[in-house]
């Protein structure tokens, strides 16, 4: 599924957002569902480090874990979060709307009231009034638009 410009600058000022709760954040990234980037900011340098075919290994793993991760929505409902803590750091990301975002921290944070900071962002940002529902004729999915 194709973004629009107008859902880009909304990712980005999502991806900004966040980056902007904490300075222990890194980088944020949203990724689409075959764990391409749509979006991301860039703290520390972190990711531009990387070499790119290391960067897609990374993005898709995440995208792949998140899509097993629906097979068991029915038996424990659909996945709010996950967090991993890792020796340099710590790794969260958040579902959003077919998309994954990604928030890498370089020290410990409180995961539950961090988590709860950027659900909130995520949720501010689904509730704008620019952001619409409407159905793609192309592809026959809903999508969300951003009016102009």
């Amino acid at each position: 599924m194709l973004l629009t410009s107008q859902q880009y600058v909304v990712l980005d000022k999502l991806c900004e957002s966040i980056l902007n709760v904490s300075e222990k954040i890194c980088f944020t990234a949203v990724i689409n569902e075959r764990g391409r980037t749509l979006q991301s900011k860039d703290r520390m340098g972190i990711i531009g480090c990387m070499a790119s075919t290391k960067q897609d290994m990374f993005f898709m793993e995440y995208s792949l874990r998140q899509n097993m991760r629906k097979e068991f929505d029915d038996d424990f409902g659909s996945v709010r979060y996950t967090y991993a803590e890792r020796e340099k750091e710590v790794l969260f990301t958040f579902p959003l709307d077919g998309h994954l975002i990604i928030v890498a921290c370089r020290s410990a944070v409180n995961p539950v009231s961090f988590s709860r900071k950027i659900i909130s962002i995520i949720d501010e940002c689904k509730a704008q009034p620019a952001l619409k529902t409407s159905i793609d004729e192309t592809a026959k999915k809903i999508i969300r638009v951003v009016e102009a």
